[in-house]
């Protein structure tokens, strides 16, 4: 864990975190190598490590579903009772900072960091996205820009989704400008202003996972 993440993890009992981390990787699909590797100690004083795979009920048992090994294809299911679980550990926990954090750290970006300058270039106002950001407002931390670059990203891919058909287009005439805000301590939110849109959000925090499904909502919402 980074020492940002250890001051700001909250305390969760074993099954809310599995909860919680089930919660934000499992409806995007993806991977088996995404979902998170977890260390399960059991009352009866057993150790089990894998994947966590499934968590659900079954004739009023609530159980969780490793696949294992952990560090290659799982090919062993293990299911346990959750009401047996002493402890969980979480390996690989900086992944999960906005879990392990209830949300006030962001995940940190993979691979080669965005610039501030990229983002600019990529996202010039244009006629079908005519975006407004004060950029000396943004926060220039590496998680905040790559915050802002998914934000950015998943605005696009749900104005294109918008306008698919002829009401949509109708509805996005209307929407002369789209301004992006950074907001501490905010919820991400999509809003009507008078000559457009206001999209406000804590990009120093955790965005949510399915960010592009919550702004297609959101978007569909306020038009």
């Amino acid at each position: 864990m980074d020492a940002e993440l250890v001051a700001n993890a909250v305390p969760l009992a074993p099954d809310a975190v599995l909860r919680a981390l089930a919660d934000a990787v499992w409806s995007d699909g993806g991977d088996v190598f995404e979902r998170p590797v977890v260390r399960l100690r059991i009352a009866s004083g057993h150790v089990l490590e894998g994947r966590l795979i499934g968590l659900g009920s079954d004739r009023h048992e609530e159980v969780v579903l490793l696949g294992c090994p952990a560090n290659g294809l799982p090919d062993e299911a293990v299911y346990i009772r959750v009401r047996d679980i002493a402890a969980a550990g979480v390996l690989h926990a900086q992944r999960y900072r906005d879990v392990l954090s209830g949300g006030a750290l962001a995940v940190l970006p993979e691979g080669v960091p965005v610039t501030r300058l990229e983002l600019r270039r990529r996202y010039a106002p244009t006629g079908d996205l005519p975006l407004r950001l004060d950029w000396d407002a943004m926060p220039d931390s590496a998680a905040a820009t790559a915050n802002l670059a998914g934000l950015l990203a998943a605005l696009r891919q749900a104005v294109e989704a918008v306008q698919v058909d002829e009401p949509g287009r109708r509805a996005w005439a209307g929407v002369s400008a789209v301004r992006v805000e950074h907001r501490p301590g905010q919820r991400l939110t999509v809003a009507r202003t008078p000559d457009g849109l206001l999209v406000a959000a804590d990009l120093e925090a955790a965005l949510p996972r399915r960010l592009a499904d919550e702004l297609d909502r959101a978007l569909n919402a306020a038009l």
